[in-house]
């Protein structure tokens, strides 16, 4: 039978009615909830999804002790990591220190890769999902949108993050080869995990830890990476109920606002729209920014389910962060997911090259093949995402020259759109197909940037416009090559890499006021 260890402590949580009263008041958030309030949190989490059998294992016993993998952070990602591992023989201890970690603005799309890891290890998700059949995007000029469907019968799938994140734990949980351990994990450079049991310190031994928990992953304190992100921009999900969307079954992805709108199908009735803007806001001032910048760039049918949503406070925020993969880490220590490399998340990639990361650790014999060719996967959807979300976000000349080259180039032919499509999901990981769309859309921007006006203002904007565009992918160009070099190196913390992508990447990054001057 599965086992499910419950710790207590500073942690959490609850193992049986007689048990309860030896647990800790404290909740790992720091607030002085009941021990009633904790077992009540668990148990609803999880019987939402299916009744959970709860045991205490024999911590003292060597079984319960040793493992092959400790996999710290049961979200999304290393909850598929432990299954995946498990079935293939390996013993998983998992840990997860917060029950109701779920209830954030996550993510919630899953392109079509992602889809079918899921249903590798046995799950599917025929009611509580949606098949979505890619993005539609409408330029801010008003004409018609542009349909970016995935390559031919590929589907992914949007769900409520609550429900993915529960469905896996529950998994994770009726798996023999996993042992689900509640608790706040504490890795030590000898391979030990501690934690509280009961008031008591108790440990358990691993070969291999891996770290899924997300960008502030204690693994990455153990190689040195205890830098904490720069909140680059901020995001406001706003959820509405009854509403339609024009394209059903897309992703649409509308331009104009102060930041792209992502806005999504999720759950029978709901849409939810994902605003992405470049500064913090409090609830009120949200509010007013959401009413007064972003509602009228919506579809008017939509528009006052928008304003009933925001007027009643129906929305979340999350701070975005962009930190490409340059270290997994070692063979001892693993970083997979987030806590790998994370951007920007109107591109939706998150989700599907974390699950890659978790499927491939399992699957590889050998470390140092699992890192070349997880790098050799990653490097196409991971710069295109990044250029994507600064050609929608930034308003510069330069930024909406490529935005309405990429308009052309999609609308010109079908072939282009598939090929995009392929490389933003995950399906086609081609650098060469990448470089050549974007020297095709670079081209079409310079090409159109050029007045056909004598007036010297024209050619004066236009000369301005070329020049900062070559800066800039000048810039990215450095900063790719240095991203290369580093992760060849294993070098984790590499200032010029930073620095020239902050160049490149205006609207993405913190450097957003300052000048750009020529590379050296």
């Amino acid at each position: 039978m599965p086992t499910l260890v419950e710790v207590g402590g500073d942690d959490v949580a609850h193992t049986s009615d007689e048990n309860a009263s030896e647990l800790a008041s404290t909740c790992l958030d720091g607030c002085e909830r009941t021990r009633e309030y904790c077992h009540d949190a668990l148990n609803v989490g999880f019987t939402t999804i299916g009744r959970i059998e709860a045991s205490i294992v024999p911590l003292n016993s060597t079984n319960s002790r040793r493992y092959d993998v400790a996999i710290i952070g049961a979200g999304p990602v290393g909850s598929l990591c432990a299954l995946a591992h498990a079935r293939r023989g390996a013993r998983v201890a998992l840990f997860e220190a917060k029950p109701n970690g779920y209830d954030k603005l996550k993510g919630e799309w899953l392109h079509p890769p992602a889809s079918r890891m899921l249903e590798q290890v046995g799950l599917r998700f025929d009611t509580e999902a949606h098949v979505t059949k890619g993005f539609v995007v409408f330029p801010e000029d008003g004409s018609e949108p542009i349909p970016l469907p995935y390559p031919e019968g590929s589907r992914g799938l949007v769900l409520p993050h609550e429900t993915l994140v529960l469905r896996l734990r529950e998994a994770a949980h009726d798996e023999p080869n996993i042992d689900f351990i509640w608790g706040l994990a504490r890795p030590t450079y000898d391979g030990r995990v501690a934690y509280t049991q009961n008031g008591v310190e108790e440990s358990v031994i691993a070969d291999r830890l891996v770290g899924a928990d997300g960008r502030g992953a204690v693994v990455l304190r153990l190689l040195g990476l205890t830098a904490k992100p720069t909140v680059r921009s901020r995001m406001i999900g706003v959820r509405m109920d009854e509403a339609a969307l024009p394209m059903e079954g897309f992703g649409h992805v509308l331009c104009g606002g102060p930041g792209p709108i992502f806005m999504y199908r999720l759950g029978d009735n709901g849409v939810t729209a994902v605003v992405v803007t470049p500064h913090e806001y409090s609830s009120r001032q949200a509010s007013e920014l959401l009413l007064n910048s972003y509602a009228r760039w919506l579809p008017r049918d939509i528009r006052p389910l928008f304003e009933e949503a925001v007027h009643k406070r129906r929305f979340k925020f999350a701070g975005n962060t962009i930190r490409p993969r340059i270290s997994y880490g070692s063979s001892r220590f693993v970083v997979i997911g987030d806590a790998a490399g994370h951007y920007h998340p109107m591109t939706a990639v998150g989700l599907t090259l974390g699950f890659g990361d978790a499927m491939a650790l399992a699957e590889s014999e050998d470390f140092d093949d699992f890192v070349a060719n997880r790098f050799q996967e990653v490097r196409a959807p991971e710069m295109l995402a990044m250029g994507l979300y600064e050609m929608f976000a930034d308003h510069r000349d330069e930024a909406a020259a490529l935005r309405h080259a990429v308009y052309r180039v999609w609308r010109k032919d079908d072939r282009h759109s598939h090929r995009s499509m392929g490389l933003l999901a995950c399906e086609d990981t081609s650098e060469t197909r990448l470089g050549f769309i974007g020297a095709m859309v670079v081209a079409l921007a310079v090409a159109r940037t050029i007045p056909i006006s004598v007036s010297p203002r024209a050619w004066r904007r236009a000369g301005r416009t070329v020049h900062r565009l070559a800066l800039r992918i000048g810039w990215f160009i450095r900063a790719a090559w240095q991203l290369r070099k580093s992760r060849a190196r294993g070098e984790v913390q590499n200032e010029q890499f930073h620095d020239y992508l902050a160049r490149s990447f205006l609207a993405s990054s913190s450097h957003q006021e300052r000048l750009i001057s020529p590379p050296d």
